[in-house]
């Protein structure tokens, strides 16, 4: 990817979790937590990312996760953007801590070429997540996470379908702002 559209979606992402953070900051919860985090595995295929979880109950937390990429090394006839919004519960009973599992959701479009063919479409799904976050310090996390569900794409070259497919899966560390 050139550092010019490096430096765009790195500029884009900031202003989305600028966002988050403003919104979460004038959110009245009670003992809320917000952190902010990537995923290092998406890091490693080269798709940029970035997200913000937040606090929504003794322990559920709520988390969106934007994703972008565009000519990775894995396949440089590549590009697509997607968005992950994500409820989470703790089994340990406090947030952003141990073993959970989650409902999510992802939307997004995609252009790739594959055996000669473009691909050029969207997809929706949504997913159970499984994961466990161990925390490093007071405000550092790492977050282990998997998961599985349906997703309906519609491109041309196929039209619609419908796929069971990993719907999550990374490596996240995870800075918490308190």
């Amino acid at each position: 990817m050139p550092a010019a559209r490096r430096l765009l979606l790195l500029a884009g992402t900031r202003r989305l979790l600028s966002l988050l953070v403003g919104c979460a900051a004038a959110l009245p919860l009670p003992a809320q937590k917000l952190a902010a985090g990537v995923d290092a595995l998406w890091l490693a295929t080269g798709m940029a990312n970035i997200g913000a979880e937040m606090t929504v109950g003794r322990a559920s937390t709520l988390s969106l996760y934007f994703m972008g990429i565009s000519h990775p090394w894995v396949n440089t006839d590549m590009k697509g953007i997607a968005l992950q919004p994500e409820w989470r519960y703790y089994l340990s009973g406090r947030p952003m801590y141990h073993h959970f599992i989650g409902i999510g959701a992802i939307t997004g479009t995609y252009n790739f070429k594959f055996n000669n063919k473009l691909y050029n479409g969207s997809a929706a799904g949504l997913g159970l997540t499984f994961g466990y976050v161990l925390p490093l310090s007071a405000r550092l996390n790492i977050d282990l996470h998997a998961g599985y569900g349906l997703i309906h794409a519609q491109d041309r070259e196929r039209g619609k379908h419908n796929y069971m497919l990993p719907t999550r899966m990374g490596v996240t560390v995870s800075y918490i702002f308190r």
